[in-house]
């Protein structure tokens, strides 16, 4: 329906007879047909509230945003790179506290060297598997954790690695690593 003070672009995007409503990854909805129309006062001030409140409130949506999968992933991807340098020790100080708290640096760092003689050195590619986030878990201390598992060529056999972290001070710090042999099927 068109009107004199009124402009209508009409695409319509089907998908066999069935009208799409197209979402877009910023939350933004649209329809199968836009109606521009001439502004009223009304909607000047709902616009210019709008993007007043975007404004100010686009800091928040970034802080939100540091704590993604994708920074988690990166995370554990720049720690495992630590023990493929043979960095073990500043593995170890780039933990949190609650990883300390539960094994001595030494056996840690045996636990990792072992890891690697059974292995080999650098694996030759490391692929991300799958992610698991936790909020408060009950079995945990409070906090938001989150755990990444990799599959990761090493020169003697495939292998998985979980890094586990926790969120604090606006970053994901590492809380353990766990390694296996790979199963041939999640080759």
């Amino acid at each position: 329906m068109q009107s004199n003070n009124s402009t209508c672009i009409d695409k319509t995007f089907h998908a066999g007879d069935t009208l799409r409503k197209l979402n877009f990854a910023n939350g933004l909805t649209v329809w199968n047909d836009l109606c521009l129309t001439k502004p009223s006062k009304w909607s000047q001030f709902v616009t210019l509230t709008f993007l007043i409140l975007s404004i100010i409130l686009f800091p928040l949506t970034v802080s939100a945003q540091s704590a993604s999968a994708d920074t988690a992933m990166e995370t554990a991807r720049q720690w495992l790179t630590l023990a493929d340098t043979q960095q073990i020790s500043q593995m170890w100080e780039e933990s949190d506290a609650l990883m300390k708290s539960k094994s001595e640096q030494s056996a840690w760092i045996k636990y990792v060297n072992d890891m690697r003689i059974r292995l080999g050195a650098s694996p030759s590619r490391r692929i991300w598997q799958s992610m698991e986030h936790q909020i408060d878990n009950p079995s945990l201390p409070r906090g938001e954790f989150v755990s990444v598992t990799f599959i990761s060529d090493y020169p003697k056999a495939s292998s998985w690695e979980r890094v586990s972290m926790i969120w604090k001070d606006a970053r994901w710090v590492p809380v353990g690593y766990q390694s296996g042999v790979a199963s041939a099927a999640a080759k």
